[in-house]
């Protein structure tokens, strides 16, 4: 039931998000979520069953809900992108603090050091060096100087646990050191799994260029052709170029005579379309794309987008295909 829940959890949740990446990577985040979720719920029962602690295990409790809150919060990485980054480094300072707190309460010799190279490992999954080189180097060095700081000074304000006894601190510690190298092995694969996202990220969008270079090509090639069936001469290409790109009121009416069946048959397809949008319509007739229509018109880049996006819906153009290429065909 418990694995069917977290199995739910991790899946169902970056099924709501579109952009495939984001997707991944937001599984990724529960996935480990999962891991801090079960290592605290662990050690929360550890404390309290070994050696009745209950203070401190309810103080991990807590934290164990704590996982689980962020596991349940919808769409991470789309939806809270804004607050996200701040969320981050707030778990981060608060994990390097929960280290140092528990490295003091079990007198410097329960192994709990050994937790922050843990967080040190764990750093590029959240953040690119690339990137975020300062707020790298800010991290590593809070988590130096906390290790510092509790090696040289006693804290002896903090308080200390009541509960172990001589002999318990092989036993913890050995656990810890466990459970430290079991977070280093985690840690390297959910960075691993980052980089495999990445890598496949780079390489669509390799294969998006080309298949946008492959339809400009194709474009190109039925521009041409339809130019050839009307007959048109180098110069009344560069004609109708210099009247669409200066936005001049005699561009449409001049490419009614350079294409004189070109509106009648969009218009069979749907009469409803607007002036505008015959415009729009004219100007990808010619294979201006998105950001040289917003050029030539004054609009901005989204205004283009929906305006093309209308145009589509009234066309009934599959999503699928490159309105340019349709219109081209025409």
């Amino acid at each position: 039931m418990i694995f069917k829940f977290f199995f739910r959890i991790i899946s169902e949740e970056p099924e709501n998000v579109d952009d495939e990446y984001e997707r991944n990577y937001l599984n990724l985040i529960n996935k480990y979520l999962v891991f801090l979720f079960l290592l605290f719920l662990f050690y929360s029962v550890f404390i309290v069953i070994f050696f009745g602690d209950a203070l401190i295990s309810t103080f991990l409790t807590i934290i164990t809900l704590f996982w689980f809150f962020l596991m349940t919060i919808k769409g991470k990485t789309s939806h809270y992108r804004k607050i996200l980054k701040g969320g981050i480094i707030f778990v981060f300072i608060l994990l390097i603090f929960i280290v140092s707190f528990f490295h003091i309460y079990t007198f410097k010799n329960a192994g709990v050091e050994y937790f922050y190279f843990s967080l040190l490992f764990v750093i590029p999954f959240f953040f690119s060096y690339k990137e975020e080189p300062l707020l790298i180097l800010a991290i590593a060095f809070v988590i130096s100087i906390n290790f510092i700081a509790c090696l040289y000074f006693d804290f002896d304000f903090l308080p200390k646990s009541r509960f172990f006894e001589a002999g318990d601190f092989k036993t913890v510690k050995l656990l810890n050191i466990l459970f430290s190298v079991a977070s280093f092995v985690m840690d390297i694969s959910f960075i691993t799994q980052k980089d495999d996202l990445i890598y496949g990220l780079i390489e669509d969008t390799r294969i998006k260029n080309s298949t946008i270079e492959d339809l400009q090509k194709t474009n190109t090639g039925l521009l041409k052709q339809q130019m050839l069936i009307n007959h048109l001469t180098e110069e009344n290409i560069r004609e109708i170029y210099q009247l669409a790109e200066s936005n001049s009121p005699f561009f449409y009416d001049k490419f009614q005579v350079f294409f004189p069946h070109f509106i009648p048959e969009i218009l069979a397809i749907n009469p409803n379309l607007i002036h505008s949008e015959l415009y729009f319509c004219a100007l990808m007739k010619i294979d201006f794309d998105t950001k040289k229509i917003a050029q030539c018109t004054n609009s901005s880049i989204r205004a283009v987008e929906s305006k093309k996006y209308r145009i589509r819906k009234k066309l009934n153009i599959p999503s699928e295909m490159n309105i340019n290429s349709f219109i081209l065909k025409i």
